[in-house]
């Protein structure tokens, strides 16, 4: 007698297959574009991290918290949500030394950062 198999019994094993095939990896691809990464501007990268660091240090004084990754990350993210917050406000801080407005743009998103980080947990 010849075996009888069940039409969708194939196709089963092949989701089996594809599953086992991927293991952990995921099936989405990341391409690095390396004449991007090239011309990234390192000198720039450090300053906006030491900017960071400042305001988030700035920061802690006024709403508390310590530790030098927490300055770092508040710092940060506070310069994108600070430069943000600004220019969709349209507020001028009238500060003419471009490093230290950076710095107190910097500073007022990393307080924002922080009092929605608290309101929130």
């Amino acid at each position: 007698m010849a075996k009888k198999t069940k039409p969708n019994s194939d196709r089963s094993k092949d989701k089996q297959k594809t599953a086992t095939q991927w293991g952990s990896r995921s099936p989405i691809r990341i391409s690095v574009d390396r004449d991007a990464l090239a011309a990234f501007d390192k000198r720039a990268l450090a300053t906006q991290a030491g900017i960071g660091i400042v305001a988030g240090w700035l920061a802690s004084w006024l709403v508390g918290g310590s530790g030098l990754l927490y300055y770092v990350v508040t710092g940060l993210a506070g310069s994108l949500v600070g430069g943000f917050l600004l220019e969709r406000f349209g507020i001028d801080l009238g500060i003419r030394n471009q490093t230290a407005s950076r710095i107190v743009t910097a500073m007022i998103g990393a307080i924002v950062v922080v009092l929605i980080a608290r309101l929130v947990s």
